[in-house]
């Protein structure tokens, strides 16, 4: 979404978003295959927060079926620490034949995902609480300019491969190295289901003038509907808070599909807005 509200209201020309989750499928998918993450090629296709391992590549043949498959019979299927991996139902699994992003529980195993939120608010406070707590202390230990070991608090946080995948990239870009890696970048055809001005996560070519999609063509109609819904929730909620416009937050807010009614989603953009009415100034300039 950020990179999304970039590219649509900046004049900044180069910009690139970046996830760990990515590079994070792509070694786990490696871990089951028992190869090193360099031996194999995936294709992936989505959004930032909202990407499918869509093909897995190894030795120039297609093997999705059958790391789904050993992901199915109990080989490791979760990529993100703070995301309770509920394993997939076998058969659902199987039938997608991709590999989702972890935070795609959130739409696929809403009622487990919040159950789960809630017994840890009861033992830890919200997950915000939990991340405050855990930069606080992480900030703390980092003062000390001796420190020489990780800090232990950094598994709280759910940022496995981060510096390895910014590194790589800012590697790539500097110097021209044109090798492909996941990213954040303006779409310009590559997924033909989007519009080409809108932000997507796929393969691109890494260039010292920015990354250069690679072409995919239409998204798996599995997939397509609800990508297209959050891209829909991104540009209107980039829109809303470009304009501070209440009337197409309250649209955004309503139609994500993890807000349950329009009334409860009048409740959360108000309660938002006035916890942090001091950060959103436009949404109340007429008040």
């Amino acid at each position: 979404m950020v990179t999304e509200a970039v590219l649509r209201y900046s004049n900044i020309n180069k910009v690139v978003g970046l996830c760990n989750g990515p590079i994070g499928i792509e070694k786990n998918i490696a871990d089951i295959l028992g190869v090193d993450h360099t031996d194999i090629y995936v294709e992936f296709v989505g959004l930032n927060h909202m990407v499918f391992a869509k093909t897995v590549y190894k030795d120039g043949e297609d093997v999705t079926a059958e790391v789904v498959t050993k992901m199915t019979e109990g080989e490791s299927g979760s990529t993100l620490k703070n995301i309770n991996a509920t394993g997939w139902d076998a058969t659902f699994l199987r039938t997608l034949n991709m590999i989702p992003i972890d935070y795609l529980r959130y739409y696929w195993q809403t009622r487990t995902q919040l159950e789960d939120q809630q017994a840890a608010y009861e033992k830890h406070g919200t997950r915000a609480e939990v991340v405050k707590r855990v930069e606080a202390e992480l900030f703390e230990l980092y003062k000390d300019v001796d420190l020489a070991e990780k800090p232990k608090q950094l598994e709280q946080r759910g940022g496995a491969y981060y510096s390895e995948a910014a590194c790589n990239l800012i590697n790539s870009i500097y110097n021209d190295k044109r090798d492909i890696q996941i990213v954040n970048t303006r779409n310009n055809g590559a997924i033909l289901d989007i519009d080409p001005a809108s932000a997507i996560e796929t393969n691109c070519v890494i260039t010292r003038q920015g990354p250069i999609p690679l072409a995919s063509g239409h998204l798996p109609v599995a997939i397509n509907g609800i990508i297209q819904q959050i891209k829909t929730v991104e540009r209107l909620t980039v829109d809303a808070a470009v304009t501070g416009d209440y009337d197409k937050a309250l649209l955004a807010m309503t139609v994500n599909p993890l807000v349950p009614s329009d009334t409860d989603a009048r409740i959360l953009l108000d309660e938002l807005l006035e916890a942090h009415k001091e950060h959103l100034p436009l949404f109340f300039k007429n008040k």
